[in-house]
Parts: structure tokens; C-alpha cells; sequence
């Protein structure tokens, strides 16, 4: 049996963290006995990687206009779709596209069997589309608007279409059971058991206690939210605390203006950006770390129902964290603090309380890695979808 997972994703730094979870996705459904292989866009060529095998590279002009570009990427897309005849083929979206939908009409095409999923990262994710919109009424950038309003149209048409070649949906966010007139199954992000090593925990530094933030694509980090509980927390007169630093990593739009809070709020020697690191990198700061901070803005977008996958990774390698959503972690998990979806500061004395929980027993760290290999293992993960689009596609 063979799988292809199809991805009009580049490889820039900004998007390493999608590439590492379509990698694992990946290797999950191989791990379930298929022959399987991911297609993304590395150095100017479309590329299909699979494990164990060199590289299958097929270029393209360089120098095209977004439009020109995207086709180009879809047509050497489909001639690897028509090549192959896949038995399954899963395509990464966010939207409706006539892309995603001219490479599942490739799919079915090259072979009437094949099983066909269309996957949607973020649902609803029309609150994500009116955020691109005021923002870009609020920065004046009427070229991004067109494009966002090109996209819209473009999922307008192509959405009813998709069922003709789209046999399943699978959605990350809110439980849903049909999109666009097609079955839909609901699933979370996941690890590759042996991606993620232990963080193999350092000594605490005198007392300090140390918060990381990855803050990847993501808009809706709210790490706010920890500056202004830092903020409040600096300023209680009462003695004896200990000292709370946290590090933030990545690079997007909104680390300017965390910076920007960080320096009005006065806590720049609590603070420190960090910038992208590499996986060698993550792996030193997950050592070095007490606890982890995942999504705590979801409130912004309307979004009850998340699983980020840094928030995986997290608990994969022993890290406790804090989060701000509806999950299927059990409620008194006592490696995750749930704290309100809402802008309200981070109470960091609770903060303190959780991590010195969590050092007096020091169990618990192997009770949360254990708990990942068992829930959030990409073959567990995949095998139902895969399941799903075989189950739907006999109806």
C-alpha cells in the first residue's frame, strides 16, 4: 500500500515546525506498514521525501509571482500524484483551494481506489481569515487584503466541488462531523515516539524559576498575558518569592510588540527573545526549563478547542506546561495547569506552586512522557484517519 502526503510548504525556518509534524505524520503511517512519502518545497524544487531513499527533486522557474508560482508547484505536484498511483493520499490545507482540490481530482484520477483526506490545520478557521483582514486594514497592506479576498473567493468556489474527489476531512479544533458535505473526523497533533528525547532535567538555578515559550506561526500564543503576570508578580511587596525569567523563542509578527510590552512593562532582565533555535537548540532549552507555556490565546479568535503541537512535544519530553483550551488531557493531569481562556494576567504565584509540585515529585516528569507515547503517537493517530477515509469512502 502506498501514501503520499501532499504539502505546498517551504522550507524557510518560519514554517521548520510544520515540516517536523508533516515528517512525523509521515513516518507514522510507514510505521503502520505502508510505503509512504511527504511532498513539501525545498531550495526551489518540489520534493518528495521518504525515508531512507535520496531525495526526489523537480524544479521549477525561479523568480515567479505568487500565482505563477503555486501552479507550477500544483502541476509537478500532480506528476507526482499521476506517477505514483497511491492507494492514499492526504493533502495539507487551511482553506478550500483549487489546488488541493486539483491534486485530490489527480489522486482519484490515477487511481479510482485511492483514498483521498483533506486535512484542515485550524477549525473554524473563518476567526483566523477576519484577523488577516483587520490586520491588514490596520497596516494599510492592500495587497495582502486582495490576496486574503482572492483566497476567500477562491474557497467559495472550490468548496463545493471538493467532495466529488475528496473522500474525508480531517480537522484539528472544534468536533465536527461533516465539512462541505463530506465526513469529517476530528483528531489532535502528535509525536514520533523517537523524535522527542527526554528533557533530561538541570538543577534549578538558586531558586530561579525559568518559563519557555515557542512561539512558532502562531498568533494566538498569548504570552501577554505571562508579561503582565511577571509584571504583577515583580510588584507584590511580598518576600521570600522566588525569581520567575521567561524565555521566548521564535519569530513572527508579534514579537515586536511583546517586546514592546516587555520594555513598558519594565521586566527586560525577566525577559529574554531568543530568536529561532534548532531542534539541538530546543533540546538544551527544554533542560534547562521548569515548565513550558502553550496556547493561551484562543480567546482571541473564539477558539475553545486546540492541540498545539509544541504542547505535545512538551509533554513528550517531560516538560510540564500551562494552557488555555479544551483538550482531551485529563483534568487533574499534574504536568499541565489549565488557566482561564480570557485576557486575564498569568497568576504567577500559582505558576510557582505547580512547579514546586512538580519538583517535590520529580514521578511526575515520567508520568507525563509516558502519557504522550500512549495518546499522542502519530502511527495511533494516523491509522484512525486512515481507517475513517477507508470507512467513508464505502459508503
Amino acid at each position: 500500500m502506498r501514501f503520499l502526503y501532499v504539502s505546498f510548504v517551504s522550507d524557510t525556518p518560519k514554517y521548520w515546525g510544520i515540516l517536523k509534524k508533516i515528517a512525523g505524520q509521515t513516518k507514522g503511517v510507514a510505521r503502520l506498514g505502508w510505503e509512504a512519502a511527504y511532498l513539501c518545497v525545498q531550495n526551489g524544487a518540489v520534493t518528495l521525501n521518504r525515508e531512507g531513499f535520496p531525495p526526489v527533486c523537480r524544479r521549477f522557474p525561479k523568480g515567479l509571482r505568487w500565482r505563477a508560482w503555486i501552479r507550477a508547484v500544483t502541476g509537478e505536484i500532480c506528476g507526482f500524484i499521476r506517477e505514483g498511483k497511491y492507494d492514499a493520499v492526504y493533502i495539507k490545507g487551511f482553506l478550500a483551494t483549487p489546488y488541493g482540490l486539483r491534486a485530490a481530482s489527480a489522486a482519484k484520477r490515477a487511481n479510482p481506489e485511492c483514498r483521498v483526506v483533506y486535512e484542515i490545520a485550524t477549525y473554524p478557521y473563518w476567526s483566523e481569515y477576519r484577523r488577516f483582514f483587520r490586520l491588514d486594514v490596520k497596516t494599510r497592506n492592500f495587497r495582502s487584503f486582495l490576496g486574503h479576498l482572492l483566497e476567500t473567493a477562491q474557497h467559495f468556489l472550490s468548496a463545493p466541488r471538493m467532495k466529488r474527489a475528496v473522500d474525508a476531512v480531517a480537522v484539528f479544533g472544534e468536533p465536527i462531523r461533516r465539512v462541505w458535505g463530506i465526513p469529517a473526523v476530528t483528531i489532535g497533533n502528535g509525536i514520533s515516539p523517537g523524535s522527542v528525547r527526554p528533557a533530561g532535567k538541570t538543577a534549578p538555578e538558586g531558586g530561579k524559576i525559568r518559563l519557555l515559550g515557542v512561539v512558532g506561526t502562531s498568533v494566538t500564543h498569548g504570552y501577554d498575558r505571562v508579561l503582565r503576570g511577571l509584571a504583577r508578580y515583580r510588584a507584590d511587596p511580598a518576600g521570600g518569592k522566588p525569581e520567575v525569567v521567561f524565555d521566548i523563542v521564535g519569530e513572527n509578527e508579534t514579537i515586536r510588540e511583546l517586546k514592546e510590552l516587555t520594555s513598558s512593562l519594565s521586566i527586560g532582565d525577566r525577559v529574554r527573545f531568543l530568536g529561532y533555535r534548532d531542534s539541538r537548540g530546543l533540546d538544551r532549552l527544554y533542560a534547562s526549563c521548569d515548565a513550558a507555556v502553550s496556547c493561551l490565546g484562543g480567546y482571541l479568535l473564539g477558539h475553545r478547542y486546540l492541540c498545539p503541537l509544541k504542547s505535545r512535544e512538551y509533554c513528550a519530553a517531560g516538560i510540564p506546561f500551562l494552557y488555555a483550551y479544551e483538550d482531551d488531557l485529563p483534568p487533574d493531569a499534574p504536568f499541565a495547569l489549565k488557566l482561564p481562556n480570557d485576557p486575564s494576567p498569568v497568576e504567577i504565584g500559582a505558576v510557582v506552586r505547580f512547579v514546586e509540585n512538580c519538583r517535590r515529585r520529580p514521578e511526575i516528569y515520567g508520568q507525563e512522557r509516558e502519557f504522550a507515547l500512549q495518546h499522542y503517537d502519530w502511527k495511533t493517530i494516523m491509522k484512525r484517519v486512515l481507517d475513517f477515509a477507508a470507512a467513508a469512502s464505502e459508503k
